[in-house]
């Protein structure tokens, strides 16, 4: 794992945090208008800011913590291959060809 990798879990897990702190806190606030018994539920705006602040930092993190991009291109997945294993997978295999020819055997039978 790179430092840049290591960087962005730690940033992440910063982000999760004050995320996690800004949750209790309008918890918290919530809680205390109900035990004044004020109407307003109007957030602080500390809270608010907390909360998207830590939203991007923890989206920074996660971000800078990503593996790098895999190639897409069929080419590239298939020359790590060998063509035994592409070529013995039972989507390839097809019976339609058996019941016909079973199907005349039987009926030329004689029992």
């Amino acid at each position: 794992m790179s430092s840049s990798q290591q960087l962005g879990r730690l940033i992440g897990l910063i982000g999760t945090l004050f995320l996690a702190h800004a949750a209790y806190s309008t918890y918290e606030h919530l809680a205390y208008l109900k035990a004044v018994d004020q109407a307003s539920i109007d957030i602080p705006i500390e809270i608010i800011v907390e909360c998207l602040v830590s939203a991007i930092v923890t989206l920074i993190g996660v971000l800078l913590s990503a593996d790098s991009f895999k190639n897409i291109l069929m080419e590239a997945e298939i020359s790590k291959q060998t063509i035994d294993k592409i070529d013995t997978r039972p989507s390839f295999i097809t019976f339609n060809h058996r019941k016909v020819v079973s199907t005349h055997s039987q009926l030329d039978r004689k029992f």
